[in-house]
């Protein structure tokens, strides 16, 4: 199946938490017999260039560069409007206008979104499967960082969590399916009235990648643990 991936931040290389997400779904698809494009947005021609092997990865890539001279000043534009100010950071219309392109002369039989902010380009295609995998509900960081800076920054950040909590409900109805990172995600962004199909998956470890060769010394005690002579008292262990 051909499959479009959009995401709003070139996901190559995977050493950042924007971009290891959306590289390792990029990669199951691929892995998993699908042909997949990547439409995304990099800063600079130097993010550009180093995201060069992502092709190793996926079957094409409609990458635009949005310099943020330009994409500030569209963030501020869009700040009396009811479009999230956010979401001027992650537009381009280049990018709009070859992915407008790229669904009309292929047969995609998914598109699939990672980040809300990028979600627009493709929420009212005509695709048989469409999923947005919001991640983090970046309303709730807005909200979360308006209640620790004070006027007018506060008002500013309430403001833009009561608009991404709005076009976060409308951009979810618009997919067949909204998926978040975490449970807690999940349930956040259906308080918000979504009524589409939720789910929730998490970021993973690659186990192959990161497993050690071998581990020595390693000491569970109830009161922490030692390993290599280096004591970790009252670690908690979460799993996720």
């Amino acid at each position: 199946m051909k499959i479009l991936f959009v995401c709003h931040r070139v996901p190559f290389p995977p050493k950042r938490g924007g971009k290891i997400r959306p590289f390792n779904i990029i990669r199951h698809l691929q892995s998993q017999g699908h042909e997949v494009t990547v439409a995304s947005l990099a800063r600079s021609q130097a993010e550009l260039d180093e995201a060069e092997g992502l092709g190793q990865f996926c079957s094409k890539r409609l990458i635009e560069i949005v310099d943020d001279k330009m994409a500030w000043p569209l963030m501020v534009a869009w700040l009396p409007t009811t479009k999230p100010s956010s979401f001027g950071y992650f537009h381009s219309a280049r990018l709009k206008r070859r992915i407008d392109a790229e669904l009309a002369s292929n047969d995609y039989g998914m598109v699939f979104v990672h980040c809300s902010s990028v979600a627009p380009y493709v929420a009212d295609a005509n695709v048989p499967v469409k999923i947005i995998d919001f991640g983090d509900m970046d309303s709730q960081k807005w909200r979360e960082y308006s209640l620790h800076r004070s006027f007018p920054l506060s008002a500013g950040y309430w403001l833009e969590a009561v608009k991404l909590e709005r076009t976060e409900r409308l951009l979810a109805a618009k997919f067949n399916l909204a998926t978040c990172t975490t449970r807690a995600e999940m349930e956040s962004l259906q308080a918000l009235g979504v009524t589409s199909p939720t789910a929730w998956f998490p970021n993973g470890v690659d186990s192959e990648f990161f497993k050690p060769e071998s581990i020595v010394d390693l000491d569970i005690k109830t009161n922490g643990i030692k390993t290599n002579k280096k004591s970790f008292m009252d670690l908690e262990l979460t799993l996720y």
